[in-house]
């Protein structure tokens, strides 16, 4: 039996506390006040950036083992063992909260030219700077390691390569030379390690993960930072390792859910792990979403980034063509009544319609995908950083791609408005009921995206002119 959820709903959540008169606040008076109080909240004495500080009734803080205490804990996350449950909070997402808030305030700063914008910038130059150099002791020069234990480990993805990128390309601009000079060396370290490896990094499940051969998102990370590498340097070997990495590149034209459904019109398509958590009726055509859709981020910054290096290759019409196409899966699982994403949702192989997924029994812990507790089960929980992603898209299609503009902005202007402080939220349990007693401290932590992503958009709305 699942146990219902006693604790509160996101209306009592202590976040409302750290926001006062949230909701009478304009786009702008909001947004400075989630810089003042989240930022703060990243700060930690290693110079890293905390990615996910916890919400607690005294405000927000780094976590600690006795916020777990009678709970449904876990020691492993896809492969990697934690010295401590609270390694995953604090670091699982430690170089994406840093690049995020580089690119954040640098586009602050590019906006408005206040001094604190700088000064929070250069905190996140430094964590990235920390970490790229931890790299450097372990001898694996070039390699961004998540941080866990605010320490050195070998465990990563290709998305944390991304928001670095994001967060040293905004802030080149406006840096010192020194600065300028050191990002030029990281962003070509950065590259020439990954050109040494074939882009092939520790994979979550334990094994090699090619992210040159995987033609979607991770394939675009990857073109973007040897394009990157050619733009800081000039040298032949980075374009010919673009031209050589777009070869198996396919985000041009397709999207994660592309594949799937593609698999499904040729009869290829085998249930996945996380059709058995959500029971989706395969056999009828359908799958559950898991992590699909929020990808249109990673190619809409990687898209950009490629366009301003090597334009000649990949054109302004090239750049609006393809966030035209990831921008199309932004209905997809949002819940309109409340603002936001789905973590899980039913996607129909016909027609791409969706539905709300009920909440599933718990599998047994040896049976918990990836060694995750939530992903033990489905149910309608909200999922923060999706927001995060599509409001960052939006802006992105707003500058680039001028036939989804207006529908784009939209959509950003929209978000603004509507914003409450649970939406600062990693997760979001919407009437107290999606998740279960267990794991409800899931749902009290900020997340480690949406924050910088708001910020980061809002700014870059008035660098636009979007707003009134």
């Amino acid at each position: 039996m699942v146990t219902p959820n006693t604790q509160p709903a996101a209306s009592a959540h202590p976040i409302n506390d750290l926001f006062p008169e949230f909701a009478a606040l304009s786009p702008e008076e909001k947004i400075r006040q989630i810089e003042r109080v989240t930022s703060a909240a990243r700060v930690h004495p290693s110079g890293i950036m905390m990615c996910m500080p916890y919400v607690a009734p005294e405000g927000l803080r780094q976590v600690r083992t006795t916020d777990f205490e009678g709970m449904d804990q876990f020691s492993f996350n896809f492969g990697h063992k934690f010295k401590s449950i609270t390694d995953f909070f604090s670091n699982e997402n430690s170089i994406t909260a840093s690049g995020s808030h580089l690119a954040a305030q640098s586009i602050r700063f590019k906006a408005t030219g206040e001094a604190d914008a700088m000064a929070a910038a250069r905190s996140a130059y430094r964590s990235l700077r920390i970490v790229f150099e931890l790299g450097v002791e372990a001898g694996q020069r070039g390699f961004m390691g998540k941080p866990f234990h605010f320490e050195y480990s070998g465990h990563t993805t290709g998305d944390q390569y991304l928001h670095a990128m994001w967060g040293w390309l905004s802030f080149l601009p406006i840096a010192t030379s020194e600065e300028q000079a050191e990002i030029r060396d990281m962003i070509m370290a950065v590259a020439d390690y990954q050109i040494s490896i074939d882009y092939t990094i520790f994979n979550r499940s334990g094994g090699n993960w090619c992210m040159r051969t995987d033609p979607s998102d991770y394939n675009a990370i990857m073109a973007a930072i040897v394009a990157a590498a050619y733009k800081m340097s000039g040298e032949q070997k980075y374009l010919d390792a673009y031209e050589h990495v777009m070869l198996t590149g396919k985000w041009m034209t397709h999207r994660r859910l592309d594949y799937i459904v593609g698999q499904f019109r040729d009869g290829s398509y085998e249930s996945q792990p996380w059709d058995k958590i959500a029971g989706a009726k395969v056999a009828e055509g359908e799958f559950a979403h898991w992590e699909q859709i929020q990808h249109c981020q990673f190619t809409a910054i990687s898209a950009v980034i490629i366009h301003e290096c090597v334009p000649e290759r990949f054109t302004n019409e090239d750049l609006s063509r393809v966030l035209a196409l990831w921008w199309e899966d932004q209905p997809l699982g949002f819940d309109r009544d409340k603002w936001g994403y789905l973590y899980w949702f039913m996607v129909s192989s016909k027609d791409r319609s969706w539905r709300h997924c009920k909440m599933t029994e718990r599998l047994p812990r040896e049976e918990w995908f990836g060694g995750h507790p939530m992903l033990s089960f489905a149910s309608s929980w909200i999922y923060g950083d999706c927001l995060a992603r599509f409001m960052w898209t939006a802006l992105v299609v707003a500058r680039h791609c001028p036939p989804k503009r207006a529908e784009a902005s939209a959509f950003a202007g929209e978000t603004l408005r509507r914003l409450e402080p649970r939406h600062l939220l990693w997760i979001v349990d919407p009437d107290g009921e999606q998740v279960p007693p267990e794991l409800n401290y899931f749902t009290k932590f900020l997340s480690s995206e949406v924050p910088e992503c708001l910020i980061a958009s809002y700014w870059e709305g008035r660098l636009l002119n979007l707003w009134a």
